[in-house]
């Protein structure tokens, strides 16, 4: 692990095991471009969850899921963490993106741990499976005291999965043009 100095801040580079992990189900590699036209079955039902999100729903589905896998590929291009694809292991299929990405609180960097399934996937356990897998990735490979997830305050289903993660409601931030819940597992 490197830790790069920015501005005052210390930002923590993955090292290449962390675009290649499993969990007991799920597999989680880098994105590639032929995930694409699978990512897009996230936007299938916009209203439902994408609102979550903070993105401008006008924008074109198929423009959203490539920009969404192409941000994925560049920070890992760049050796930065991001989202990974959340492949189903017994069928091979991908089902979401999830991992850790740095946000900016001031002069702090914080290390979210991030989900989204595809719908078909919900109410599996997989998002539970995958917050745990990364909050126990970031415990025992990298130098910060916690890990938070952001969740909008309407997000019921996401909300439940931060608290069985063991994370606690710590705050409120403003990001994405909205206010979000932050959610934090201290180590």
């Amino acid at each position: 692990m490197l830790i790069r100095k920015s501005v005052g801040v210390h930002t923590i580079k993955p090292d290449k095991a962390y675009y290649r992990q499993a969990s007991n189900r799920l597999l989680f590699r880098s994105i590639k471009n032929e995930d694409i036209q699978d990512w897009l079955a996230f936007f299938k039902d916009d209203d439902a969850y994408y609102r979550f999100l903070g993105a401008d729903q006008s924008i074109p589905k198929l423009t959203r899921a490539t920009n969404w896998a192409e941000k994925q590929i560049e920070r890992m291009m760049e050796g930065e963490f991001g989202q990974l694809a959340v492949i189903e292991e017994s069928s091979g299929q991908l089902i979401g993106l999830g991992g850790i990405i740095p946000r900016e609180f001031g002069n702090n960097y914080e290390y979210e741990i991030t989900y989204s399934l595809i719908p078909q996937y919900w109410r599996k356990g997989y998002a539970l499976e995958l917050a745990q897998h990364f909050r126990d990735y970031t415990k025992s490979t990298m130098p910060i005291q916690s890990v938070i997830s952001m969740i909008h305050p309407n997000n019921a289903p996401s909300i439940k999965v931060a608290e069985k993660n063991a994370m606690i409601l710590d705050g409120e931030h403003f990001i994405f043009g909205m206010t979000v819940l932050v959610y934090r597992y201290t180590f």
